[in-house]
Order: structure tokens, then sequence, then C-alpha cells
């Protein structure tokens, strides 16, 4: 017994101060998730992933994110949806692309198949790869017409459209252009 206080007090004294410090950690984890989230949505992934970088134990991670995920913050199929809207709308791009950036996010296989399906039902790839490619030959108008039809089809083969997609509006373009007397 030292001044009137036993070892057990002191033990429970430290106990209390390091479960208030976890908790604290806890919080602070939970702040910073939510700064992430009202930058952008984000996939359950990649809030582990920027936790991890800032320095929290995977105890801490895994309480934050299931604490996220009852909340209804992260959802990667809610995620996976509003990322393929938002690039199509800014940004559009095929599905070879899209997989491509949600697979980097740590988006599962099948949440990325559901979300290019609902793609494909909102917006119509074709039609979006024609005007692409449209506007892309107004560009090089003064080209060479093969170097042209190059380039154009590199550009939507990078932008991630399939070889059947790109083949039809190549074909369109040609006819398009043979029947201007181009």
């Amino acid at each position: 017994m030292y001044l009137g206080l036993s070892l057990d007090l002191d033990f429970d004294l430290l106990a209390m101060h390091s479960i208030k410090n976890e908790e604290q950690k806890q919080r602070r984890a939970l702040n910073n998730a939510y700064a992430l989230l009202r930058q952008r949505p984000r996939s359950e992934h990649e809030i582990r992933e920027r936790l991890k970088l800032k320095g929290y134990a995977a105890g801490i991670i895994e309480e934050c994110v299931e604490a996220l995920r009852a909340a209804g913050e992260i959802d990667d199929s809610r995620f996976a949806r509003l990322w393929v809207e938002s690039r199509m709308r800014s940004n559009p791009m095929g599905d070879v692309v899209l997989r491509h950036e949600l697979k980097s996010k740590g988006v599962s296989d099948a949440i990325i198949t559901e979300a290019l399906a609902a793609k494909h039902e909102a917006f119509d790839e074709t039609a979006i790869a024609r005007d692409m490619a449209r506007e892309r030959f107004k560009r090089f108008a003064k080209t060479d017409p093969r170097k042209a039809m190059k380039r154009v089809y590199d550009f939507l083969t990078r932008r991630g459209f399939g070889f059947d997609i790109i083949q039809r509006i190549m074909d369109e373009v040609v006819r398009e252009g043979k029947e201007k007397g181009e």
C-alpha cells in the first residue's frame, strides 16, 4: 500500500486511462473517415487504406468500418453506381476502364458487374462513343483519313470502349465519309 492506495487501484486507473485512450483513437478514426466521405463517396477498401495510412490499428479500422456500414455511410454497391454515373456524365468511359477503376478501389467483381449492367440500362454507350468519335474526327479534318481513323480508334480504345462498339462506329464513320464524298 502506498499513501493509502492499493496497487489494484493503480492498475485500475491505468486500465481506465488505456480504455479512454482507445475510445479517443476510435473517435478520431471515425472523424477522419467522415472527413474523407465529405469529399466524395468512397469504397470500403479506400476507407480502410486511408485509415491504415494514418497509422490506425487494424482493430480500430475494423470498428470504424463496421460503424460506418451500420450507419449506411459506406456501401460499395452505391459507391460503384455513383462512380459509374459520375464518369459517364463528366468524362465518359467504356466498361474496360470503368471495371479497372472500380477494381483499383477495392470493389468486388459482382458489384462491378451490377454497376456496369445498370450503366447499360441508363446510358447508350454506342451513342456516347459515336459522339466522341465524331468530335475527335473534327480535330483531324486536315489529317490523312487513315491516320485520323487510327487516332480515333486508339482514342476510343484508351477510353475503354469494346472492340465491337469501336468497329461499328468506325464503319459508320467511313460510310458517312463516303456519302459526303470525302
